[in-house]
């Protein structure tokens, strides 16, 4: 997959993105989003702590790669 919005629309990252939402509930979010001006796909979490953020990162950007989806994967995880 080469669109930037392969990644956000892709049923399997949309899954996992689901399963951390459900796992943050009301200690943090998650966002994916693609740059507008960049074949770049944005991973963002924010949970109370920095392992948390990795872990939730990690999981939802091994899923864009697995998933082959041609873009740079951007991740973000602040605290």
């Amino acid at each position: 997959m080469t669109d930037k919005k392969a990644a956000r629309n892709d049923p399997a990252v949309q899954e996992a993105v689901n399963k951390v939402a459900e796992a943050l509930v009301d200690t943090g979010r998650i966002l994916v989003r693609e740059f507008g001006t960049e074949p770049v796909v944005r991973v963002m979490v924010e949970a109370p702590d920095h392992d948390t953020c990795q872990k939730y990162v990690d999981k939802v950007v091994n899923v864009i790669c697995k998933r082959d989806i041609k873009n740079k994967v951007n991740d973000d995880s602040g605290h």
